[in-house]
């Protein structure tokens, strides 16, 4: 760790004309990408922009909103201060009279749901006078260059960068989950609710794809979705309609990607037993994933303490012995991908009445609850010894010049411990510049 302390020698002269005149609105071109580096094309996408006075915490001085749709090239155009306003005035922002910080956030699947970009200070950039660039840094340290040229347009790459605990929204039906990291997985926090079809519990399978909701009789999606079990408990499905067609697997990952939305997958028993091994073993770790409280759960909900944030709820089950439903309230059935002989499958479940976790194998066809979880991005430890560099004390400027080491495997990651509105240029890069607010003291880790 290394300590930065700013002192007040630059405060007069730090935010000093910052644009020469006041622009009506600044072009602003976007490259957008999923969170596989893969490019996004022709689809229609949501953006909202907001500019902050003083500090990246400070106001909001306008704030305006865009729908355009990227081209083939996943590329997007729109004219800052010409969206759909939600607050103040573009034209009338008083460049020269304070620092300001613009914020980027995004939703690529064209609603409202936004997720953060990024927060940058607009630097000593005089508006169509110079061409420079800056960088946008979001809260999980993924860092967007920006480049402004002689004609006032904005440049960017955005990377639609998701970390775990986010919300995730299924782009097949817009439908959004809660997700939670548990030890080293990322799983969604809610049941899956995906529902293409939907059938009367009397009917089932367990060869073909059934899909339920609990006490719903009828084959009306649309009314199966208006139901209260429907948005409490998620959709019960058979275990050929949670593997979508896939075979049994037992892998860390499993590989299935089964009924879950792209990107995730449904787990194996394998990384169910590493959850429960993760909390502290299945005699224990139920209390630590069921919902509190009896709002859901039948009373006594015993040791119920969430205290993993996975939320269990009781989303009961569709019998296959008599194509009843039953047990809602009182116990929830999570399928696995792997099976366990032709006709069973193995499932991991709880109830009202105890802590434990209980892994059993069931027939295919009963419905049972689904949760997915990430795939698995492997990460390779660092083989060397961190070195952030001597204290700097006494900076007579707002930034300075960090001074990490250059790891010989993977990268580093510069990040702010203490102090207030700092801003790490790039925070992978050794050498990045920080930026600080007078006589202010900051703690950086790298």
């Amino acid at each position: 760790m290394k300590k930065l302390t700013f002192s007040l020698l630059i405060a007069l002269i730090a935010t000093a004309n910052i644009f020469a005149q006041s622009p009506q609105a600044v072009n602003y071109q976007a490259v957008v990408r999923d969170t596989n580096g893969a490019v996004i094309s022709m689809q229609n996408i949501s953006l909202r922009i907001s500019i902050l006075s003083s500090n990246i915490a400070g106001p909001i001085v306008f704030a305006e909103t865009h729908n355009t749709t990227t081209n083939s090239l996943g590329l997007v155009n729109i004219a800052i201060g010409t969206g759909q306003v939600e607050s103040g005035n573009f034209s009338t922002i008083s460049w020269g009279s304070s620092s300001y910080f613009l914020k980027t956030e995004a939703d690529v699947t064209g609603g409202t749901n936004y997720m953060l970009m990024g927060i940058s200070q607009l630097l000593s950039v005089p508006y169509a006078l110079h061409s420079s660039s800056l960088s946008l840094t979001d809260e999980n340290g993924n860092v967007y260059e920006i480049t402004i040229d002689t004609l006032g347009n904005i440049v960017t790459m955005i990377d639609t960068m998701w970390i775990c605990g986010n919300s995730l929204t299924d782009t097949r039906d817009g439908q959004s989950y809660n997700t939670v990291l548990i030890g080293t997985q990322c799983w969604m926090a809610e049941n899956l609710a995906y529902l293409p079809s939907v059938s009367p519990s009397s009917v089932g399978s367990n060869t073909t794809t059934y899909y339920y909701v609990y006490d719903y009789q009828g084959t009306d999606v649309s009314a199966a979705k208006a139901t209260s079990n429907y948005n409490s408990y998620g959709v019960l499905y058979n275990w050929h309609a949670a593997m979508d067609g896939s075979s049994s697997s037992n892998s860390i990952p499993s590989g299935v990607q089964g009924i879950c939305p792209s990107g995730w997958h449904l787990p194996g028993d394998a990384e169910y037993t590493l959850l429960s091994d993760f909390l502290g073993g299945l005699s224990v770790a139920g209390g630590k994933m069921k919902e509190t409280g009896t709002t859901h759960w039948t009373s006594p909900n015993i040791g119920a303490t969430n205290s993993s944030g996975f939320t269990t709820l009781p989303g009961g089950r569709r019998y296959d012995y008599d194509g009843s439903f039953f047990t809602l309230g009182n116990v929830s059935n999570f399928w696995s991908s792997t099976e366990y002989s032709t006709s069973m499958a193995w499932n991991h479940s709880m109830d009202y009445t105890s802590t434990d976790v209980y892994r059993v194998y069931n027939n295919k066809g009963n419905g049972f609850s689904v949760r997915c979880i990430q795939n698995a991005t492997p990460c390779t430890p660092l083989t060397d010894q961190p070195d952030a560099g001597p204290d700097q004390t006494r900076v007579t400027a707002d930034s300075v010049i960090l001074a990490g080491n250059v790891p010989v495997n993977g990268t580093g990651l510069w990040t702010i411990i203490s102090g207030n509105t700092g801003i790490i240029t790039n925070n992978i890069l050794a050498t990045t510049t920080f930026f600080g607010q007078p006589g202010e003291s900051y703690n950086l880790v790298w």
